[in-house]
C-alpha cells in the first residue's frame, strides 16, 4: 500500500507542475536515486559493454547519468497521462514506417512488435492505441492490486491494454484476433526464459519470447523503437518485418532468427545509448 500512496503523491506533484518544473524535479530525483548506488553499477556495465569502454571511463559515467535522467523524464511523462489529451500525444510522437505495421496486419495473423527498453516505450505503444490500433503491452505483475491497477489504468486511458507475464498464454488468442502485442527483447523479467547470445560481441542473456511467439502463431515479427527527437518530442520507428526462417530444428530456428533480431536491437541501442534504460545486468562473465 505504501508504494501505491507514494505513486499517487508523485503523480499529484507531476500533474500540478508545468513541464519544465516537472523535468527539473525528475532530474533532481534521479540524482538522489543515483546517490543510493542502486542500479548504477548495472547501467555502467551495460554502457561499457556496448561502447567498449572501461567502467570508470568518464564517458561511461556521463552516459550513465543521462540514462537515469532519461528514465526520470519518461516516468514523469507517464504520470502526466491525466492531463495529456490523445491529440497532444499524437503531436508529441511522430511515427515513421507505419506502412510496415499496416502491411503486416493485412495478413490477418496479428503482429508481434519486438523492441527494447529504449526511450519512452510506454508512449510509443500508447501512440498506436490512440490511432485505433488494438495493442497490448507486456508488463510485470505487481502483487499489490492498487499499484497494479494504477499502472493499468494509466495505459488504458490512452487505449493500451496490459498483458501480464504470468498470463502469457492469452497472447495467442490476441494474435488470432489480428491484434498487436509489443514485447521488449533485451531483458527477461522472469529470469527463466533467457538464453545466451552474442550481443555487442559479448555473451549476454536475452529472452526469446517475442521470436518464439511469432514462430508459433505465424504472426509477423516487426521492429519498433522510440527515441527522443528533442526535449519534449519523440520519434517512433517501424521497420520491415524480420524475414524469419520458419522451418527446421527448433533450437536452430531460434539461434538463426535471434541473430537477425539482435542485429536490429544492437543498431537502435548503439544509436540511442543515452536512452537505453536497462537497469539489470544481462551479461555473462563465463
Amino acid at each position: 500500500m505504501f508504494g501505491y500512496i507514494g505513486y499517487k503523491i508523485i503523480e499529484f506533484i507531476v500533474v500540478a507542475t508545468p513541464y519544465p518544473v516537472t523535468y527539473l524535479i525528475a532530474r533532481l530525483s534521479v540524482w538522489l536515486w543515483m546517490l543510493t548506488g542502486k542500479n548504477v553499477d548495472a547501467v555502467k556495465k551495460n554502457v561499457s559493454k556496448v561502447l567498449n569502454l572501461g567502467l570508470k571511463d568518464r564517458e561511461t559515467r556521463r552516459i550513465t547519468t543521462r540514462i537515469f535522467v532519461s528514465c526520470g523524464k519518461n516516468f514523469a511523462d507517464f504520470l502526466k497521462y491525466p492531463i495529456l489529451s490523445k491529440e497532444k500525444l499524437k503531436k508529441r510522437v511522430e511515427i515513421k514506417g507505419l506502412k510496415h505495421l499496416d502491411g503486416a496486419l493485412k495478413k490477418g495473423k496479428g503482429v508481434v512488435i519486438f523492441t527494447a527498453h529504449i526511450g519512452n516505450f510506454e508512449w510509443g505503444a500508447c501512440r498506436l492505441a490512440v490511432d485505433g490500433y488494438n495493442i497490448w503491452g507486456i508488463s510485470l505483475y505487481r502483487k499489490n492490486k492498487f499499484t497494479r491497477r494504477f499502472f493499468e489504468l494509466k495505459r488504458l486511458s490512452k487505449g493500451l491494454k496490459t498483458l501480464y507475464i504470468n498470463k502469457i498464454l492469452n497472447i495467442f488468442k490476441i494474435l488470432k484476433s489480428n491484434e498487436i502485442v509489443a514485447i521488449p527483447s533485451d531483458w527477461d523479467p522472469t529470469g527463466q526464459a533467457a538464453r545466451p547470445f552474442e550481443f555487442f560481441g559479448k555473451t549476454a542473456y536475452l529472452p526469446t519470447g517475442a521470436l518464439q511467439i511469432a514462430l508459433k502463431s505465424g504472426a509477423p515479427l516487426i521492429p519498433g523503437f522510440i527515441h527522443r527527437k528533442d526535449k519534449y518530442n519523440h520519434l517512433l520507428t517501424f521497420e520491415n518485418p524480420i524475414d524469419l526462417i520458419r522451418e527446421g530444428d527448433k533450437d536452430l530456428l531460434i539461434a538463426g532468427n535471434m541473430k537477425k533480431v539482435i542485429k536490429v536491437m544492437e543498431k537502435y541501442i548503439r544509436d540511442n545509448i543515452c536512452e537505453w534504460e536497462m537497469f539489470h545486468d544481462i551479461w555473462s562473465e563465463k
